[in-house]
């Protein structure tokens, strides 16, 4: 693990390394954000009780961080800069008291949403 972060509004953020060298002196640098919320901090008893028949205890979510053709010298800058970005830009509306509630609410939406077509 790369960098651990831990949000006032109890969200939980993870940054961990999946970089590889594909050609010769380029890498993709690749981090993967995590994003986790234990359940039982949730006010809302409805959502709460919602939430923890889908997930369980924690949500737990993931978002792909890429840059390709990154040189050997500047893999690890790279990298840096790509968690930086991601919570210079997300961290306004994650750190949101109520960001935890809007966030699983829209993942308990996409869950039903599945639409089946024959």
């Amino acid at each position: 693990m790369m960098k651990h972060e831990c949000l006032d509004n109890g969200l939980e953020i993870s940054f961990s390394d999946r970089s590889n060298r594909y050609f010769g002196d380029y890498h993709r640098v690749c981090v993967i954000a995590t994003i986790r919320y234990t359940l039982d901090q949730l006010a809302d008893d409805d959502l709460r009780l919602r939430a923890t028949a889908v997930y369980g205890e924690q949500i737990k979510l993931e978002k792909r961080l890429e840059r390709m053709g990154v040189p050997s010298a500047e893999v690890e800058q790279t990298r840096n800069a790509l968690v930086d970005d991601f919570m210079r830009h997300a961290s306004t509306y994650l750190s949101r008291p109520d960001y935890p509630r809007l966030l699983i609410a829209v993942e308990l939406s996409k869950q039903r949403s599945g639409r089946f077509y024959a």
